[in-house]
């Protein structure tokens, strides 16, 4: 019940995160109204190529063949040229936008009536003002476009071939689109920031291994996604970046993927919960580091079988860590469990993404925004998670310190405790000129117990007589166990005659105290000896014999009774 109990306001709270950033997600996909449609014509390619002067003149219109597919499609070997137009004349109450989806890091350059002068457009731009975000290479075209007016668009050869796709749409509602893109990238980019960050302020108290794998991999995977959203070329100095051109985003997603396998091995602690199936994902990190050393050559994003050996590798690797993880789940793994409500959306998302990529499928908007979601929601969760592995620690280290300090059997402060405690209560009680007593207790005949009933009986008789003993001490006092039967409690304050009146108290309780065990009852006594601190020369081991020689008098004079040393008896102290 109490497992639930603890449970529950951490599901309600996993629910209430979801539900709250996914409806984020979906506000940034709103119903569009019926646009001019755009008609594509492409110019075939020559060799070599054709001058731009020749194109955007009109002198090689009636080579620019109609298209029937909504895409501008670059290639890989040369430019290509392809001619835009509308059906119906612009109309609406402010400029059109013409903006390009799927154009990640291909060089644009748009020629736009009524100059036609180029108008460069490139994802990883540093220099100048831009009007719109990286969300879509965009660029405004004139209120009064009219019908059949061209649009001439040059895109750059690439390594591989993008469906590029051109769209038109009005001025005012392109920036509403746009500012709710930025929103959106800049809550999740913060939300995946601040788990970071929380992460190295833990890091830098802890020094924990697992905090090193969460701030590398979650930093590498921020840094791939403004890479893909391009907002990382907004910030200072991300112009060093900027040579590396596509090869960016996929030197980081190498980078992560080490750093997030190493993270997850130790997080979920799948070393103990499937070991085999640990110490095989554990080989299956090092492809990635000579992967990382390869796409940082310039000739790596050339090479579509490095590409797509990385990528074949990556979901191998993905779905063998996922297996893993559901193994460690299925064993009762707490951080496991942990991880999986983390990831899995992750998961599914980046699976969708291939499938979308694959199939050469426009990407929606809920897909779009749905990756960088799953990754700011998962970084919150896995900070949970590390958050309750963090206390699950301190409570661990707190018990041992416990258990370091207390006797297993009956609960209370060991000898070695006792004593350093002692010493202590000693030092402040010649800080504070107060006094302080200190009572030596044995049970009495206690080897017959034993020796009669057996040690299981023996030892619930100690548990309860130290229990006895603990609920007739004050708030201020503790209670040891010095050894066997043997017991030792400090009384802070207390005089020899608060000692002995405690000391009697405990003595009646003892006396009238019932021990039920393995179908037996019995009864015992016990019997005391009280010390007082004496002069500024008293030290810990005096006081504790002084009361184990009042003791030893208490055991001579018949037992079941409360004795005070004789030299403090003689003199009514």
């Amino acid at each position: 019940m109490g497992g639930f109990v603890y449970r529950k306001p951490i599901a309600v709270f996993i629910a209430c995160l979801f539900v709250a950033l996914y409806a984020l997600v979906l506000h940034a996909a709103p119903s569009l109204p019926r646009q001019p449609t755009l008609q594509v014509a492409a110019l075939p390619a020559t060799s070599p190529p054709q001058a731009v002067e020749q194109v955007v003149h009109g002198a090689l219109d009636g080579s620019f063949v109609p298209s029937q597919s909504p895409y501008t499609p670059n290639a890989a070997d040369t430019r290509r040229w392809y001619r835009l137009t509308t059906d119906i004349d612009w109309n609406g109450t402010s400029p059109p936008v013409l903006s390009f989806t799927g154009a990640t890091y291909i060089r644009l350059t748009v020629f736009a009536p009524p100059g036609y002068q180029p108008q460069e457009l490139w994802f990883a731009q540093t220099e100048g003002i831009h009007r719109f975000s990286r969300h879509h290479l965009a660029v405004q075209l004139p209120q009064d476009l009219r019908a059949g007016e061209p649009v001439y668009v040059e895109i750059a050869s690439d390594s591989f071939t993008r469906q590029i796709k051109p769209a038109l749409t009005e001025m005012a509602q392109y920036q509403a689109e746009d500012l709710t893109h930025v929103r959106l990238t800049t809550l999740f980019a913060s939300v995946q920031f601040t788990m970071i960050l929380a992460a190295m302020c833990l890091w830098l108290v802890l020094r924990d291994r697992v905090l090193t794998y969460f701030i590398g991999y979650a930093t590498f995977q921020l840094v791939y996604q403004m890479l893909m959203s391009g907002e990382i070329y907004e910030l200072p100095g991300a112009g060093i970046l900027v040579p590396l051109d596509t090869r960016a985003p996929w030197l980081f997603a190498t980078l992560s993927a080490p750093l997030s396998m190493s993270f997850i091995l130790e997080f979920c602690d799948l070393r103990n919960m499937s070991p085999k199936a640990a110490r095989i994902l554990g080989w299956m990190r090092w492809p990635f580091l000579p992967a990382a050393l390869l796409i940082w050559m310039p000739f790596a994003v050339r090479t579509n079988a490095l590409v797509n050996s990385f990528n074949l590798w990556f979901m191998i690797t993905s779905m063998w860590a996922l297996g893993t993880v559901i193994l460690a789940a299925a064993r009762h793994g707490r951080q496991a469990r942990f991880f999986l409500i983390a990831w899995m959306p992750q998961v599914m998302l980046t699976l969708l993404r291939v499938v979308q990529i694959l199939m050469k499928l426009d990407l929606p908007p809920w897909l779009e925004y749905g990756y960088p979601f799953t990754m700011a929601f998962s970084c919150v969760m896995v900070t949970i998670g590390l958050a309750d592995l963090s206390l699950r620690a301190r409570r661990e280290r707190d018990m041992a310190h416990h258990l370091a300090d207390h006797d297993a059997l009956t609960g209370v402060l060991n000898r070695r405790a006792l004593v350093r405690r002692l010493h202590a209560a000693i030092t402040e009680a010649r800080l504070q000129k107060e006094p302080l007593a200190l009572l030596f207790l044995d049970m009495d005949h206690f080897k017959s117990v034993n020796d009669r009933y057996g040690h299981q009986v023996g030892d619930a008789c100690l548990r309860a007589v130290a229990e006895a003993i603990g609920d007739e001490l004050r708030p201020t006092d503790w209670l040891g166990r010095y050894g066997g039967e043997e017991f030792v409690a400090c009384l802070p304050g207390a005089s020899r005659d608060n000692a002995m009146h405690i000391g009697e108290r405990i003595r009646h309780r003892i006396e009238t105290l019932q021990v039920h065990s393995r179908g037996t009852t019995l009864q015992t006594t016990i019997s005391m000896g009280v010390a007082i601190l004496g002069d500024h020369t008293d030290t810990a081991d005096e006081l504790i014999a002084r009361a184990d020689a009042a003791l030893y008098r208490a055991k001579v004079d018949g037992r079941n009774r409360i004795v005070a040393h004789i030299p403090l008896a003689a003199t009514g102290h």
